[in-house]
């Protein structure tokens, strides 16, 4: 498998926790949605987004949400990462939901304060979306577990989208953690004692 995508996405990211948890082989390409790398990515995924994920036999998914289940849907034996069904698997979707949406606005505002041109930042949209992604880690803050993992045999995909979100925001705009997200910032702690979580950091 080829894992399209620089894990400073949180969305390639997350599925690059979840190839790993699961103990599959694949080959990572982190080419960018800009400048040299954007025709290869656009020849791989018409919309020009990451993740892409190409399967061994050349067939090509993406879109986090519908990769990580196609990997738990095929994962080995025991490694599925959200439960199959019943109130668990919801509480897990949930988690997964609010850590995708958190991450969603996190990458907004980057294009808002980080990368548009001064004169043309638009200080209410800014505002509104520093509410959003505040109110989305306060939220995984509180679902957070106090200890351990959310999922009965360790992380679970709602672990690792809360911590991805996490460490997304502490990396691309750190001040929004100055509320502070005790619970999460512990559970994204523990995430970088797993291997396979530690060894997708994003470079500086």
């Amino acid at each position: 498998m080829i894992l399209y995508g620089r894990y400073v996405s949180p969305f390639v990211r997350r599925v690059g926790v979840w190839l790993g948890l699961q103990g599959r082989d694949y080959e990572h390409r982190p080419l960018l949605v800009a400048g040299d790398d954007l025709e290869t990515i656009r020849a791989q995924n018409p919309v020009a987004r990451v993740p892409i994920l190409v399967l061994d036999d050349g067939t090509r998914l993406i879109e986090t949400f519908a990769i990580c289940d196609y990997l738990d849907e095929t994962a080995p034996a025991g490694m599925r990462l959200i439960p199959a069904s019943g109130p668990a698997r919801l509480a897990s979707m949930q988690r997964m939901a609010m850590g995708q949406s958190t991450a969603e606005k996190a990458v907004a505002l980057i294009y808002e304060n980080n990368r548009r041109p001064e004169e043309f930042r638009w200080p209410e949209w800014r505002d509104r979306l520093t509410m959003q992604v505040r109110g989305g880690l306060a939220e995984l803050d509180r679902l957070a577990p106090e200890d351990g993992w959310s999922g009965e045999g360790g992380m679970d995909g709602g672990d690792i989208a809360a911590a991805v979100a996490y460490h997304f925001a502490e990396y691309s705009n750190p001040w929004l953690l100055e509320p502070g997200y005790p619970r999460l910032a512990a559970l994204a702690e523990r995430a970088m004692g797993i291997d396979a979580y530690a060894r997708t950091k994003p470079e500086a």
